[in-house]
C-alpha cells in the first residue's frame, strides 16, 4: 500500500472510532481517488466536515465528547510514513505539513475550567507529543470572530499558554513547544452566523513546527497593527510561565533548613489514617508539585506509589501544608520548578 493510500485508511479508521464513541451514525466509504490521497481528498474532507458537524451538534447540546484513544492511531501513522525507506526527505516534510490536530473545549474564557474528558484528549496530545522528540510543535489557540481585537489575541494568547504548560508539566521539553494566539485569524467557518459555527471555531490546534507555517501565521497576526503583539514575541518561546524539571535547572528550589528539615517536617507531620488499615509496615508515596516564584508550593498530586484514597489525600495535605520554598533559579532568574518527594507512612505513624 503506498504511503498516502496507508494515510488515508488510518485517519477513516480514527474517524470510524471518534464516530462510534460518541453515538454517531458514520460508515467511512471507499477511498476511489485516483491520485494519492492523504486525507485530504473531496471525499475524505466530506466525511470530516460531517463528523465535525455532529460533534459539534452533540457539544452545544451539553454532552461530553469522547475522543481519547486517538494519539497510537495518529503516532501510528506518521511513524509508519516517517520508517526509514518508505518516505523521501520531501514526503516527509509533507506528511508533517499536513498533520492537524483540533481539539474543542467546552469553555473557552479564560477561567481554566477544564472539563475530565478535554484533560484526557489534553494528555493524548501530550503522549502524541512525547513519541516525537525530536521534532517540534506549534500549540495555537483560535477563538471566535467576536469581541474586539485585542481581547480575541489575549484571549488566545491565555489558552495557548495554557496547553503549552499542560504539555510542560508532563515532561515536555520547553524548547519543542511554541505556543501562539492567533485570536480569529484563521476561522474554520468564516463569517460565523450561529452559536455552532462559533463553536467550530473556538478550538486548539496541534501542528509539527515548520518556518514556513511560523511565517504563515506571523504574517495574518501581524497584518493589523496590534497594542498585544509584535513580530519579535513569534521568535520567543513564552519563558515566564514555564515549569522546569528540577534537574535541569542551575539552582534547584530548596526546602527551608535543607534536606534534613525536610524529612523532619514529614515526619512530624505525616498521619496515618486512623480508618484505614489494609496497608504494610512502610509504604512511600511519590507527591509531585510545583514551587512557583514565590516559593509557594502548588500543583500537587500523586506521581507514583498511589495506595488508597484516605492514604494519597494525608499525603497531598502534608505536602500542600509546607512552608515557602527557596524558589530555583535558571540562567540567573527565578524560575517555576517541578519537584518530587517521598512521602513515607509506618504504621506507628
Amino acid at each position: 500500500m503506498k504511503a498516502g493510500k496507508h494515510t488515508c485508511e488510518v485517519l477513516k479508521s480514527i474517524r470510524k472510532q471518534i464516530a462510534d464513541s460518541n453515538g454517531i451514525a458514520y460508515t467511512p466509504s471507499e477511498c476511489t481517488f485516483s491520485g494519492e490521497c492523504t486525507g485530504t481528498c473531496p471525499n475524505c474532507e466530506r466525511e470530516r466536515q460531517y463528523l465535525e458537524r455532529e460533534l459539534s451538534s452533540k457539544l452545544k447540546a451539553g454532552k461530553a465528547l469522547k475522543i481519547v484513544g486517538i494519539a497510537a492511531g495518529l503516532s501510528a501513522m506518521v511513524a509508519c510514513q516517517e520508517a526509514k525507506g518508505q518516505t523521501t526527505v520531501e514526503e516527509n516534510t509533507s506528511i508533517h505539513r499536513e498533520f492537524r490536530w483540533d481539539l474543542y473545549p467546552s469553555s473557552f474564557n479564560g477561567m481554566m475550567r477544564t472539563a475530565d474528558v478535554e484533560l484526557e484528549q489534553m494528555q493524548e496530545m501530550a503522549e502524541f507529543v512525547s513519541e516525537f522528540p525530536n521534532d517540534t510543535f506549534l500549540v495555537e489557540s483560535h477563538t471566535d470572530e467576536r469581541g474586539s481585537e485585542r481581547y480575541k489575541m489575549k484571549l488566545s494568547e491565555v489558552q495557548a499558554k495554557y496547553l503549552r504548560r499542560f504539555f510542560i508539566e508532563r515532561g515536555i521539553d520547553p524548547d519543542r513547544v511554541i505556543a501562539i494566539g492567533c485570536g480569529s485569524k484563521e476561522p474554520m467557518v468564516p463569517n460565523a452566523q450561529d452559536e455552532v459555527e462559533h463553536e467550530q471555531n473556538r478550538h486548539y490546534t496541534l501542528e509539527f513546527y515548520s518556518p514556513e507555517r511560523l511565517e504563515e501565521l506571523e504574517n495574518k497576526i501581524c497584518s493589523e497593527p496590534s497594542e498585544l503583539l509584535s513580530k519579535d514575541s513569534f521568535s520567543q518561546v513564552l519563558e515566564e510561565d514555564s515549569i522546569y524539571a528540577y534537574g535541569v535547572v542551575d539552582e534547584r528550589p530548596q526546602f527551608p533548613g535543607g534536606v534534613e528539615a525536610l524529612g523532619l517536617y514529614l515526619r512530624n507531620n505525616v498521619r496515618f489514617p486512623a480508618s484505614f488499615t489494609d496497608v504494610s509496615s512502610k509504604t512511600r508515596i511519590f507527591v509531585s508539585f510545583v514551587v512557583e516564584k514565590d516559593g509557594s508550593v502548588t500543583n500537587v498530586e500523586i506521581s507514583k506509589g498511589a495506595v488508597h484514597p484516605l492514604v494519597d489525600a494525608e499525603a497531598v495535605r502534608v505536602v500542600k501544608a509546607m512552608p515557602k520554598w527557596i524558589p530555583a533559579k535558571h540562567k540567573g532568574r527565578v524560575v517555576r520548578c517541578r519537584y518530587v518527594v517521598p512521602v513515607i507512612f509506618n504504621n506507628d505513624n
